[in-house]
């Protein structure tokens, strides 16, 4: 419980310090310059920090995320300086604490570290057409989700290999799953007189699980990135 409210109160000071920084920057020449992005492409790429969270399962079973840091890449288009249509992709690897329960009641716990891949598609709304905006965010996509807990014994193969000869190699299949997402975000952004922007941003995204309660995970987000 005192992880949620910290979690919590940390989602909700990260909001309000960005909202308050822009109510107090003030409007510099360079600020007041008119945005160049409108009918441009342009890339990004990103530090994502994820925050820690807990997902309730059935019957009592939960999963603990523990706050990890991962990257991301972007690729959009602004339809003009309001309007970007974007691709977003995000990978993490947060470390858990899975709590399963059998039909007796026993209690079995398994701390492992997961893959969470996150691919989306977003409409962001720039609300300036300066070179320096707040934006906001929404948008909807793919999560890939991976145990990296084995679900069958593993399997070796060998094969002859033109450049490297008698080759073995063995796979095992793990407990994992791909499900719809969608977020919400909103955030800063500043762009240079060289196409360079940065942009810093808090996100929210929720994962539709199969046997569980929705993923809700907050990531803090920090790119760079240029329009061309």
């Amino acid at each position: 419980m005192l992880t949620k409210s910290i979690s919590l109160g940390s989602k909700i000071l990260i909001i309000y310090c960005i909202f308050s920084a822009l109510a107090i920057i003030p409007v510099t020449d360079a600020q007041a310059n008119n945005s160049q992005r409108g009918n441009k492409w342009e890339a990004s790429l990103k530090i994502v920090e994820s925050n820690s969270t807990s997902i309730d399962g059935q019957n009592g079973s939960n999963i603990d995320l523990k706050s990890d840091f991962g990257w991301g890449l972007t690729l959009g288009y602004n339809l003009n300086p309001h309007i970007l249509i974007n691709f977003d992709f995000s990978s993490t690897t947060p470390s858990y604490n899975a709590t399963s329960i059998n039909d007796e009641g026993d209690t079995f716990n398994v701390n492992h570290r997961m893959d969470l891949l996150e691919s989306q598609f977003n409409v962001v709304y720039n609300i300036f057409d300066n070179q320096f905006t707040p934006y906001i965010q929404a948008g909807a996509g793919w999560a890939y989700i991976d145990s990296n807990i084995p679900s069958s014994p593993p399997v070796i193969g060998c094969w002859y290999d033109p450049w490297w000869g008698y080759v073995c190699s063995d796979y095992q299949n793990t407990y994992n799953e791909s499900q719809f997402s969608y977020n919400v975000a909103a955030g800063v952004k500043y762009e240079l007189a060289n196409s360079l922007f940065f942009r810093a941003s808090y996100k929210q995204d929720w994962i539709v699980l199969s046997n569980s309660d929705d993923g809700s995970i907050g990531s803090l987000q920090l790119e760079i990135g240029s329009m061309f």
